[in-house]
């Protein structure tokens, strides 16, 4: 419960939407260990980078459009957390971004969640880590 208090208190602060999204990153690293996180929010079909930790800076520049990338189709069409096996053969939307390596990464470990308002699906949060049982 330690780790959820700074977000709780910034619950009452007037905060810059980016300074929220990366306070609520720092809570889920503290929460749930990884090496790279990135928070999604949906606009039409497409999830817009709004907050990421260990990716690349262009990152936020990208879009991902949801039917053109499996993994994360099947997070925003899940009810509950999705965890990826290592061994899984859909592409994964970051490979090449992760700040720590400059490739493909063969064998890692992932999970993601739909993120919602409500009924409405908001967007999604992603966690990649390189230690393939990290999860």
């Amino acid at each position: 419960m330690g780790a959820l208090v700074p977000l709780i208190t910034d619950l009452s602060c007037d905060l810059p939407a980016e300074l929220r999204y990366q306070r609520l990153l720092d809570t889920l690293r503290r929460l749930l260990p990884c090496d790279a996180i990135a928070l999604l929010r949906l606009d039409g079909d497409v999830l817009v980078p709004v907050a990421v930790q260990g990716l690349t800076a262009d990152t936020l520049g990208r879009r991902f459009r949801v039917g053109d990338h499996p993994r994360l189709q099947a997070i925003f069409q899940a009810s509950k957390v999705v965890r990826f096996p290592a061994d899984c053969a859909l592409p994964d939307p970051y490979d090449g971004l992760v700040g720590a390596e400059g490739g493909h990464l063969d064998v890692h470990d992932c999970m993601g969640c739909t993120l919602r308002v409500g009924p409405s699906p908001w967007g999604v949060v992603t966690l990649d880590a390189l230690d393939a049982e990290r999860f």
